[in-house]
């Protein structure tokens, strides 16, 4: 019998399942227009996800750095290929590629993101969707935070937790030749702005093809200019910047 874990709390399955009625959304045109055939999912927690895939018709892979997680995913979900390891140390070259790999809910628990970014890129050969916590910021940077202990949490003590101009960056300067932003994520209030509060969350497609969909965006790889250590009193500085970053905003929007 599978035993109650922390992902099958009530909040965390709400949260589980917008995440798949979203996958459920936009992977099935993927997987005729890419031909997609195998996936990798990474941090697979107890592996929901991976059976999601598995009920897609993919030929599932799937990893968690918790031991005890991979066990309890044996138990529940059949089909799938389950495997303890690493984010940061997972290589390749001992693995194979897949022609999707799906990261949900792990990069910003990692101490080393731009590590675990390259090795996600080894591992893609066609698409890779990523989502992860962020700071709703287009300039790229990393916050170093203690990580609370938990199943569900890191494993280690401290994480980096992104911006979302970050996580662009680092899949191009891991080697992802196109990189998006979707229009419509996850229906869950992680993923849209509330009442005192900025958006928490972000889906990025990273292809190795150019993609041609209308559920996404390009975005192009943020690089910031100027000197940081200018000081700047008067405040004019910032807010030119905040009206260029306003502009450039309501240019893309037009386009679209």
């Amino acid at each position: 019998m599978s035993q109650p874990v922390v992902f099958d709390r009530p909040l965390q399955s709400e949260f589980r399942l917008a995440r798949e009625e979203f996958l459920r959304r936009v992977l099935p045109p993927w997987q005729s227009a890419l031909g997609l055939r195998s996936a990798l999912d990474v941090g697979c927690g107890v592996g929901h996800f991976s059976a999601l895939l598995r009920d897609l018709q993919l030929q599932v892979t799937a990893f968690d750095g918790r031991p005890e997680n991979i066990a309890e995913a044996r138990k529940r979900h059949a089909g799938v290929d389950f495997r303890v390891a690493d984010a940061e140390e997972f290589a390749s070259s001992s693995s194979g590629v897949f022609d999707l790999v799906l990261c949900f809910g792990l990069l910003y628990h990692l101490e080393n993101p731009m590590r675990g970014m390259r090795n996600l890129r080894a591992l893609t050969g066609k698409l890779l969707l990523l989502e992860s916590m962020m700071v709703e910021d287009d300039q790229p940077f990393l916050l170093l935070l203690d990580e609370p202990a938990g199943d569900d949490q890191s494993l280690r003590a401290v994480s980096c937790y992104p911006s979302e101009g970050a996580i662009i960056k680092m899949a191009y300067r891991a080697g992802f030749p196109h990189v998006y932003r979707f229009r419509q994520l996850p229906d869950h209030q992680d993923f849209r702005p509330g009442i005192g509060r900025a958006r928490a969350r972000t889906v990025i497609a990273a292809s190795v093809s150019a993609l041609d969909a209308p559920a996404l965006l390009p975005a192009t790889e943020p690089k910031p200019s100027g000197d940081l250590w200018t000081t700047d009193p008067t405040g004019i500085t910032k807010a030119l910047r905040r009206l260029g970053r306003n502009f450039r905003h309501s240019r893309a929007k037009k386009r679209s």
